[in-house]
């Protein structure tokens, strides 16, 4: 390409050189269809882990409720006391009978989002819970049946390791979306 003679700008005793350049057309290069589906397939995996935490976490707040609850009324009562007693047998059969349902629908991936997140809430494990609450035979049953289906009650949750649970949970929160999480997966281009 031949040189171009520049035009000249005069702003005062100064002159400034203008080149003016042919227009340059810039072509973004596609990701090979691999990278697209493996961006599909890790916002597919978000998308469910977010709709678990949003379908999980009333729960896990609830039994945290629920055990400040039992804790108050067993310090009142105490523990050995017949009131106590009475009040447990009572508790256990309407928590049977309102939450059995729904945690029978829930699939093996929720139920381990559910365990961690009940140790996030109360900051005990679930086994311990159950084992305090219901006794060892119980827990020990509970734990078995956990283990059928791929789960363990001892799970616990930490924080630092669950970056975007954590950042699903802020969103239910404070209601503001989790913008970092678009940095993290690309969204693919539908």
């Amino acid at each position: 390409m031949a040189a171009q003679s520049p035009k000249k700008l005069l702003l005062g005793p100064d002159s400034i050189p203008i080149y003016l350049l042919p227009p340059v057309e810039i072509v973004a290069e596609a990701p090979p269809p691999e990278r697209i589906a493996e961006v599909r397939k890790q916002w597919a995996a978000f998308q469910r882990l977010r709709r678990n935490v949003h379908l999980v976490y009333p729960l896990a707040k609830e039994a945290a409720r629920i055990v400040r609850e039992v804790d108050n009324e067993r310090a009142r009562l105490g523990k050995k006391s017949r009131d106590y007693k009475a009040y447990s047998r009572r508790l256990k059969k309407e928590l049977f009978d309102k939450y059995e349902p729904i945690l029978r629908e829930m699939t093996v991936t929720q139920g381990i989002l559910l365990i961690k997140l009940i140790h996030r809430e109360t900051g005990v494990d679930a086994y311990s819970l159950i084992k305090d609450y219901l006794g060892g035979l119980q827990a020990a049953f509970w734990q078995g049946v956990a283990r059928l289906y791929g789960s363990d009650l001892k799970l616990t949750y930490d924080p630092a390791h669950e970056p975007l649970i954590e950042a699903i949970i802020e969103e239910i929160e404070t209601g503001k979306s989790a913008d970092w999480v678009l940095d993290v997966y690309e969204v693919p281009i539908e």
